[in-house]
């Protein structure tokens, strides 16, 4: 049987021809069910390419987060140990300016006695016909060394004077430096004038007698 259609071309049914262009398209599981096996691995990429981007962007968001927490903890951590090593630096200055100042009043109480004892024996020793005119430090503490001035009834008495000095356990080096006449009250006196250099020992076996006045345990 013969058909003929008689409609114009304007007015032809599209139904098949909608079936027929429909039925040229095919979806994911076509293609996975195809016979090319690159086609499959093509869209199989195509999918993990961005899943993969995604996962290694919130990887790197996290890690960027984490080094951010902990450069702000060191951060505040810096801070707080300048601040410590400041508090240190000024305590160990401190320290320092009192051990300084301990050693100076530990050097004066050690020597305090320095002098008393070297005076008492110079006293006890100068025999009663001389007399003292000056005295004169010439080296420092702890062994002094002193020159003594003074005038005498005559030349027995420097003599004397220098013996004593030298049996004296806390004076030592006692020489005569220089002795000559001299003659006072216009004529009416005259005396020798002499001048004699010693110098302060602690004798061996000695009793300390100084204690320091400050207990530097600690420093």
């Amino acid at each position: 049987m013969i058909e003929v259609n008689l409609l114009p071309e304007g007015q032809r049914p599209r139904g098949k021809a909608k079936r027929a262009a429909g039925g040229g398209r095919r979806g994911l599981g076509d293609v996975l069910k195809g016979h090319n096996p690159w086609n499959a691995a093509l869209v199989l990429a195509c999918l993990a390419v961005p899943a993969i981007g995604f996962s290694n962007w919130w990887a790197q968001r996290g890690t960027e987060e984490a080094l951010q927490t902990r450069l702000e903890i060191a951060s505040a951590d810096s801070a707080r140990l300048a601040e410590l090593r400041l508090v240190s630096d000024s305590l160990t200055e401190r320290r320092q300016q009192i051990r300084d100042r301990v050693a100076l009043v530990e050097a004066l109480d050690r020597n305090r006695f320095v002098w008393p004892h070297l005076l008492d024996e110079i006293s006890r020793a100068l025999p009663q016909v001389a007399w003292l005119s000056s005295l004169r430090q010439t080296s420092p503490l702890p062994n002094v060394g002193v020159q003594i001035q003074g005038v005498a009834a005559n030349p027995l008495a420097i003599t004397e004077f220098v013996r004593n000095l030298e049996a004296s356990d806390y004076v030592t080096d006692v020489r005569i430096l220089g002795s000559q006449k001299e003659v006072l009250n216009n004529g009416e006196l005259s005396v020798q004038a002499f001048t004699l250099s010693a110098r302060f020992t602690e004798p061996v076996g000695a009793i300390d007698r100084t204690e320091p006045i400050i207990e530097t345990t600690g420093f």
